[in-house]
């Protein structure tokens, strides 16, 4: 069964190592000499300081090394939706289309054992390159996004970078299993996706934790993650003008990483468990 999975699926898997290798390459090319630079003329004093010696190392640092990393970002968040698309919704939509489903449980194996084996060597494959690339992305942009709680530090950490991706995957496969067409279950698998991603991370995210609130926003910004600012004073008018601001501390990071990959991989482990019941149950 293991020989027979890895028949089926093997152009999925040799894809994966071959995207890891060259996500290496590349990153390693660029990302040695930069952080070879952010090390020898000690940036990461400078993104603390407000002096013009530490601003004009920050500007000949970013102009000479951050067009890259950004124009990558800016479609990195996309990268989970693609392994939905190419390994997500052919996973079972395909067996349905070509009919192979019937040869296959017609033999020795059963149902179960069938769909946990090809189950587990495709997932495994999946989160295994997912957190090889989340890590060397975060090597990779932590010259440029010191914040922890940065979009560009944050999304691609090694958490939640790959419940992203398992997420992505275990709707194209659901979707697959319910609809038996691929290229129907990838459309549905986008909107399916985003429909969550997005909502946890401009909603949910900043409410992990009760945050906590400051008076000077620059003060909080230095501490953490600012999520909200407020000007205002009482409604009588009766006191002075006060400056509120609320953010996360930087030592939640963990935290948050935690608490969000774990939304993402429970509602995939919900998912995946319906696709097993579906499949399992539905007939010959």
């Amino acid at each position: 069964m293991i020989w027979l999975t890895w028949r089926q699926h093997r152009a999925e898997l040799l894809g994966l190592v071959a995207v890891v290798a060259a996500f290496a390459i590349v990153i390693l090319a660029h990302g040695l000499p930069m952080h070879a630079a952010y090390d020898r003329d000690n940036i990461a004093a400078c993104w603390t300081a407000h002096n013009d010696s530490c601003m004009g190392k920050l500007g000949e640092f970013n102009q000479k090394y951050s067009e890259f990393p950004d124009m990558a970002t800016s479609w990195l968040p996309l990268a989970p939706v693609f392994a939905g698309i190419l390994i997500g919704a052919p996973f079972l939509a395909r067996e349905f289309e070509q009919g192979t489903w019937q040869l296959a449980w017609t033999q020795g194996v059963s149902r179960t054992r069938w769909l946990l084996v090809k189950l587990g060597l495709v997932l495994l494959g999946v989160l295994v390159a997912a957190a090889a690339i989340a890590a060397l992305l975060s090597w990779w942009l932590a010259p440029l996004h010191p914040h922890r709680f940065s979009s560009g530090q944050f999304n691609h950490g090694v958490l939640v970078f790959p419940s992203y991706v398992l997420w992505a995957v275990a709707v194209g496969i659901t979707a697959g299993a319910f609809l038996r067409r691929t290229i129907v279950a990838a459309a549905v698998g986008i909107v399916a996706w985003l429909a969550v991603r997005l909502p946890v991370e401009f909603l949910l995210r900043p409410n992990y934790r009760p945050p906590l609130t400051a008076r000077d926003g620059q003060e909080a910004v230095m501490k953490g993650w600012l999520t909200h600012e407020n000007v205002g004073g009482p409604a009588d008018g009766s006191g002075p003008v006060t400056g509120l601001v609320t953010y996360q501390p930087l030592d939640r990071f963990w935290q948050f990483q935690i608490i969000e990959a774990s939304i993402f991989f429970g509602l995939s482990i919900l998912l995946l468990a319906a696709t097993f019941v579906l499949v399992t149950r539905v007939r010959r």
